[in-house]
């Protein structure tokens, strides 16, 4: 009850700290298309805000009208105008030198040009009159503007704070500009056309600090809402259908709350605390109840409620960092996490119950919204029920294709009822192939970890534990070989019965195996490892003999925790022998007229709480029974389990067990072949001279 109490406590805590402006405020959990149930009038004048959605569209047409703004710069031509006096400044510096020493000394400024195009600079006449030249000409170029890659017909350019639009003729553009830098100066046009791409280029460019500013005063324009919605005005009709209009006027009326702090009372607030309080801990106590009905006494300790109710906090957790902090859409919330980790550690049943457990507790933090619980309630239980009926509790990626496979046939379905566009659906697939996902993973490491911790026999765990060459088995094999060879027989006949039954086979060879290993401590007492076992015991009185045959149950439970045994093997250890009578022995004292207390001769217990317990209280009575007698023929096989049946169900030994008549029925008939393959007497075949005399 104090984790429970901790628990609701803590979530209600999450949900005041994530849920501050929507829990100050009223709610309107409406969405569109669902059919409202009261009506909702409007308390007081407010505007109706646009949606982010229709903002977004708006501002992006208005910034289509704006044009580019473009500015001359003069920085290219103060370039231009420097790297031509640098030039010059080599001509001056090399008076009278080859066109090859000019070549090399205008490659230290980057300028390479062919030796015979540098005649010209022979002529120191021609050479000034160029050098004026070209300043004329790109003082011209520069002034009149140069562009490149502007498609628009007019340049919007602006000088001085003042906006003149210009058709794109009145400008040059780059490549006619680089072609009239040389124009009628043939004598030096080679080298003016290597000069070109360093003389010339763009002065007319983008302004984006102006863009910026057009951009931001165009954006402030635009008017943030849309028309009002006056006092007593019907903003949702009593039981019409919700449409997106609606939804943006009572978004409009929730911001009009905000900005006028207009708060439910602290009598409100507390109520709802209170209310979510109760209904939090209503749920969890029915999901921490059920889950000590699922579990023996001896099995159900305090602190294993611990991880029951931490799955519910890890959902909630990963609700808010996927709803509040990352905003991302409800379907990736990774529901089946817990769901089908409580499937694998406790039940399929009570995993079921948690899935549905999880949705109440998930639906304040998603708003109540029923969309995203349908698909995850019902899509998780079908997974559940497909683990169970295809016993896959450990194949996790067959968990995660029936998840998948599940989350996307509901998804379709009500995207069908819905009218939802294609689109949607895909995009719901893919979060929930996410959710799924996450999920998997998330089993993966919480699974093995609570599995270790609690000792739970898994099928890896079993397996391990049939290994000939376990400590515990290869110490019965070597010290008990009648125990040990007992011990394999019982285990074929509990598979096969298992199987039968539809009990878990691999639990009940196991659990066969290790039924005895008490015995491996006082060897020499049991008449299947020592044939002179009576003469110890005629030593002894009856109940000191009784209490020596006992001690193996509890030898055996001793030496399976100290070796890990998983708790259901050590159940079965315990309960094999039920609370059974050691009647030799009582019988014995009987006879000897000694004082009888009934509980000094019979087994601590309890009764076999399981199939498969009981399985093995049969197949061990059985199997000891029939290698003690002469066996002739099937029949004295089938009567011997008759009577073992007969003598479990009078001494209300299978009480307790989930075992019907049909199933003993099936038991039967399944261990009957094995008992017949071992103990029945074979046909005495004649001699080969014998029956040469009979054909002849």
């Amino acid at each position: 009850m104090l984790i429970i109490i901790l628990t609701a406590l803590v979530i209600v805590g999450l949900f005041h700290l994530f849920a501050v402006g929507r829990y100050s405020y009223p709610e309107f959990r409406l969405r569109v298309g669902q059919v409202s149930e009261k009506e909702i009038i409007a308390p007081f004048d407010f505007p109706i805000i646009k949606s982010p959605e229709q903002l977004s569209a708006e501002q992006e047409e208005r910034l289509k009208s704006i044009a580019m703004p473009y500015r001359m710069n003069d920085e290219p031509l103060f370039e231009a105008l420097s790297l031509l006096d640098r030039i010059w400044a080599v001509f001056y510096s090399n008076e009278g030198s080859d066109p090859e020493t000019l070549s090399t000394e205008l490659q230290k400024l980057d300028i390479r040009v062919d030796p015979t195009v540098l005649e010209f600079a022979k002529d120191s006449e021609k050479r000034d009159a160029l050098y004026e030249n070209l300043r004329n000409r790109l003082n011209a170029l520069y002034a009149r503007g140069i562009y490149q890659n502007i498609t628009e017909s007019e340049i919007s350019l602006w000088q001085a704070g003042e906006e003149k639009r210009l058709p794109k003729e009145t400008f040059l553009e780059l490549s006619a500009a680089r072609d009239s830098l040389f124009t009628d100066l043939e004598e030096a046009e080679g080298f003016l056309k290597a000069l070109a791409p360093k003389l010339v280029v763009t002065n007319i460019q983008t302004d984006q600090e102006k863009y910026a500013e057009l951009s931001q005063n165009i954006l402030n324009e635009i008017p943030q809402t849309q028309g009002m919605v006056l006092q007593n005005e019907v903003i949702v009709r009593k039981n019409t259908r919700v449409t997106q209009e609606d939804i943006d006027k009572l978004a409009s009326l929730q911001s009009a709350y905000q900005s006028r702090n207009v708060q439910r009372t602290p009598l409100q607030q507390m109520l709802m605390s209170f209310g979510l309080l109760i209904y939090i801990f209503t749920v969890l106590l029915l999901a921490n109840h059920y889950y000590g009905a699922t579990h023996s006494k001896e099995q159900n300790e305090t602190m294993d409620y611990l991880p029951v109710n931490l799955g519910f906090i890890l959902l909630i957790l990963c609700a808010l960092i996927s709803n509040h902090l990352l905003n991302l859409n409800n379907l990736v919330i990774p529901f089946a996490l817990t769901t089908v980790a409580a499937t694998i550690l406790v039940t399929v049943d009570y995993g079921i119950l948690y899935s549905v457990c999880s949705g109440m507790l998930l639906s304040p933090f998603i708003n109540w919204d029923s969309h995203p619980l349908v698909i995850f309630i019902l899509g998780t239980i079908i997974t559940l029920v497909l683990i169970k009926r295809q016993k896959a509790q450990h194949e996790y990626l067959t968990i995660w294709f029936y998840l998948l496979i599940s989350y996307s046939v509901i998804s379709l379905s009500l995207s069908i009822y819905n009218n939802d566009p294609i689109a949607n659906l895909f995009q719901n697939i893919g979060f929930l192939i996410i959710s799924s996902s996450l999920s998997i993973m998330g089993i993966i490491m919480i699974v093995p970890y609570y599995e270790k911790k609690w000792n739970r026999a898994t099928k890896q765990t079993l397996l391990e534990l049939l290994d000939f060459n376990h400590p515990l088995l290869k110490k019965m094999a070597t010290s008990a070989v009648g125990t040990y060879h007992h011990s394999l027989i019982v285990g074929n006949l509990t598979e096969r019965a298992a199987e039968a039954i539809g009990a878990n086979p691999l639990l009940a060879r196991v659990g066969s195996y290790y039924h005895d290993i008490g015995k491996t401590i006082n060897t020499e007492i049991f008449t299947e490892n020592n044939e002179e076992s009576s003469e110890i015991h005629d030593d002894l009185t009856p109940d000191k003999s009784a209490a020596l045959i006992k001690n193996h149950v509890s030898e055996g439970i001793a030496l399976a925790k100290k070796y890990k045994i998983p708790q259901p093997v050590i159940d079965i250890i315990m309960q094999h022998h039920g609370n059974t009578t050691i009647r030799y022995f009582y019988d014995r004292a009987e006879k000897m007229q000694l004082p009888l207390d009934s509980k000094i001769y019979q087994y601590p217990g309890p009764r076999p709480q399981t199939k498969e317990a009981a399985l093995v209280m049969i197949a061990d009575i059985v199997e000891s029974t029939t290698k003690a007698k002469n066996i002739t023929s099937e029949q004295d096989i089938a009567k011997i389990i008759d009577d073992t049946i007969s003598r479990l169900i009078r001494d209300e030994q299978l009480n307790e067990a989930p075992i019907t008549m049909k199933d003993l029925t099936l038991i039967k008939e399944a261990m009957l072949p094995v008992l017949g393959s071992i103990y029945r007497k074979r046909l005495d075949y004649p001699d080969e001279d014998d029956e040469s005399k009979h054909s002849g």
